[in-house]
């Protein structure tokens, strides 16, 4: 039995049809000069595209033994797509990498120098974006007040591009929920981590497939993930609410009392106070709501997923 070790290569896919070819080759080329020792295998995740990337995939583990690839049965999200990936890595050390190439394949050489040197988590940290000013700035606050928020330190602008050893990832594993933040789960097991530098290109070809209220989807539940702060929040928000009505309610009454014909009376000052009061309860039983939906869901037990077919996979 061969003692070389196995290094996975986890990328979740949607809609790449314009991207699995190059993204295999960059890939290829990034570790061949690690092929002498060590195993490599591919695992893809098709999370039900509507193009022709599953067949692409077929292909490409046709002509590659090592290449396994698996198509859900429905679009499972991309933090389920990319836990379930997770689960079938058998490496030694897991990358995952994204197929649209923003993320360079060119660092996985550094990424698997730095766990040679014992670190067992190697993640790459963004230092630019190639988009519109307005979402780089939203993303770069949105990491920002997470990391601040968290309970514990959640490395700013690193997302799901990342090497992580066989210890790391078993630890990872064993998250049991259903929509696992990976990047808040990585930072919560600890381990030695080294983050690595780099430029995020612009995709390589196709297009984004998600949309900007998804992209607000995804940021909330990184937030209630890892933090207790807007829960905690509303206590406050509610006291001092609470605190600004009663100090209005004797203001008027002694408006009233002082200045009968000059205090504020009719429907603006009621419409006011009602719109007041009334946002800031929506407000609070919003944050509340979504902390509700996360433990409905999770104590519902359900699958993850569901595999409809299979390439190379057992």
């Amino acid at each position: 039995m061969s003692d070389r070790k196995l290094v996975s290569i986890v990328t979740p896919c949607f809609n790449e049809e314009a991207n699995v070819r190059l993204h295999f080759e960059r890939v290829g080329n990034a570790i061949a000069p690690f092929r002498e020792r060590y195993d490599f295998e591919h695992i893809y995740t098709d999370n039900q595209s509507q193009d022709r990337t599953f067949a692409l995939l077929k292909e490409l583990a046709a002509e590659h033994s090592n290449v396994r690839a698996m198509r859900f049965s429905r679009n499972l999200g991309a933090n389920r797509a990319i836990f379930i990936g997770l689960q079938h890595a058998q490496g030694d050390a897991t990358i995952l990498i994204q197929a649209d190439l923003q993320d360079p394949p060119e660092l996985i050489p550094d990424f698997l120098r730095l766990w040679e040197e014992g670190w067992d988590v190697a993640y790459g940290k963004i230092l630019g974006r190639k988009e519109n000013f307005i979402l780089r700035t939203l993303r770069r606050q949105y990491y920002r007040m997470v990391s601040q928020l968290s309970d514990i330190p959640i490395p700013e602008n690193a997302g799901e591009f990342r090497l992580t050893s066989r210890r790391a990832l078993d630890a990872i594993l064993q998250f049991e929920e259903d929509d696992l933040y990976v990047r808040g789960a990585v930072a919560r097991i600890g381990y030695a981590q080294k983050p690595v530098p780099y430029q995020r290109a612009e995709r390589a070809g196709g297009r984004s497939s998600i949309s900007f209220f998804g992209l607000i989807a995804y940021g909330m539940n990184g937030l209630f993930s890892n933090t207790l702060v807007p829960l905690r929040a509303v206590i406050v928000i509610g006291f001092f609410m609470a605190l600004l009505g009663v100090f209005l309610t004797l203001g008027l009454v002694v408006g009233k009392l002082i200045m009968p014909g000059a205090a504020p009376h009719g429907f603006t000052t009621i419409a006011s106070l009602i719109t007041l009061f009334a946002g800031s309860q929506m407000f609070a039983l919003g944050i509340i709501g979504e902390y509700i939906r996360k433990i409905y869901v999770q104590s519902l037990h359900r699958p993850r997923g569901f595999i409809q077919d299979r390439v190379n996979l057992p």
